[in-house]
Parts: C-alpha cells; structure tokens; sequence
C-alpha cells in the first residue's frame, strides 16, 4: 500500500493517495468545503467530513455511489434530494454503520454511531426534489439543532395535493434503515417522516419525541403518496 498526503488543499482535484492497483483518492473543492472522492472496483466513494457539504456530496453522487458520513459529526441546514438519472441506489450511510447490526432496531443510546444532520428553523431536514429517487438512509440521526424551533416535518417526502398533483412528480425508490428521528422533550415537532411518496421502506429505525400543543403529531403520516410502503421493526413515538 501506498500513500501520499498533501499540507493544503487547492482549487480543483489533488490526488491525495494510491492505494495499491485499485483505487484513487482525490479531494474536490466546492464553495461550501471539501469532500473527498475514491474509486474501488469501479465503485466510487464520497467521504464527508465535519467540516464539508453534505449537500453538495448529494448534488455530486451518481447511481451506484456511497456517500460516508463522519459518525459524531454535525451536519446543519436543511438537505434536498436531487432528481438523478437511471436506476441505481445512491446509498447515504454512517462511517461506523459497520457496528449498527443488520435487521435490528436502533436505539438512541447509540447516537455515537450516527453523523447528526440537523435543521436549525422550520424547514425539514431533508426533503425531496419532485420525482427524486433511489436513495438510502443507514445509520443516520435526523433531529433538529435544538428545541428552540418548531418543526413541521423532520423528513418530508413528497408534498401535499397542493404541490404535488401528477405520478410523475412523486419520489419514489427510498429507503430508510436504522436512523434515530426525533425532537426534543419540549419542542414541538408535528411528524417525524411526511410519507407523500411511493414504494418507500422505513425499517429498524427509532422515532421519537414527536408532539406537540394543540394539535395532532404523528411520527409517520402520509395522505397524497400511493406507496407501497413497508414500515418494519421501528419504534414508533408521537402524541
């Protein structure tokens, strides 16, 4: 094996390191930080650290690509989900998904484990590009930054009859599997997923502390999605 490290990073693609015969690891510049890009058995990786753009990862990825979250890092502001060609996964995961057991539910003692993306207003922390598609969530934690703001949706996929009014305008293809979604004791949050998509799996995951004063919350709801949607093996937590 063999490496090679550089003191600063430059505008454009800077070969960081060789390793053997099978992959190359360069750093790309964009305006909101870094990520860094490796290829290996024609499979690339994008790895984002604390200080990078996970949207700006998001906007890169391809069909086929991982995108590697830093487990412990924060990750604030509210993410979309693009519209890609083609019908590969782009796959969103921690970088210690590896410790997070297959097929079991997760759980908020283990909120190490996850990178922490986070909304720091009303928006959602993530949503969905009309028509998005073939995404999966492992081993992520969706919160807001505080419980300071009142949050309407901490995911929202797809919109309601209002915004979203034709099959071709609906996400579909996503997947959610061993994520921590949740507020605050005391804040407000009216639901932990918005599920106006089609064929949709949330599995495994922990939704919490989803309530609020005066009106009903749920920690999954959706009314203009045609599904199928698998719910399997979540803990499931709304007033």
């Amino acid at each position: 094996m063999m490496t090679k490290s550089v003191s600063s990073i430059l505008l454009g693609v800077i070969v960081l390191g060789i390793v053997g015969t099978l992959g190359i690891v360069v750093a790309i510049r964009r305006s909101a930080g870094t990520f860094s890009v490796s290829w290996q058995n024609n499979r690339r990786t994008i790895t984002v650290g604390p200080k990078d753009s996970v949207q700006a990862a998001l906007n890169a990825a391809q069909p086929g690509d991982t995108v590697v979250l830093q487990a412990g890092a924060v990750f604030r502001g509210s993410l979309i989900l693009p519209v890609k060609s083609g019908t590969g996964e782009i796959v969103i995961q921690s970088s210690r998904l590896a410790e997070l057991s297959e097929n079991a539910r997760v759980k908020p003692s283990q909120s190490g484990l996850f990178p922490k993306l986070q909304t720091t207003n009303p928006e959602p922390v993530l949503k969905t590009e009309p028509g998005a598609h073939h995404y999966r969530f492992v081993g992520i934690e969706f919160s807001p930054s505080d419980s300071s703001v009142k949050v309407y949706d901490l995911i929202r996929l797809g919109e309601s009859r209002q915004e979203q009014k034709a099959l071709d305008s609906v996400p579909h293809h996503l997947v959610f599997d061993r994520c921590y979604i949740h507020g605050f004791d005391k804040q407000d949050v009216q639901r932990g997923i918005s599920l106006n998509s089609s064929e949709t799996t949330i599995s495994n995951s922990y939704i919490s502390e989803i309530h609020g004063v005066g009106y009903d919350t749920q920690a999954i709801a959706g009314w203009n999605g045609p599904g199928p949607f698998h719910i399997i093996n979540n803990y499931l937590e709304g007033a």
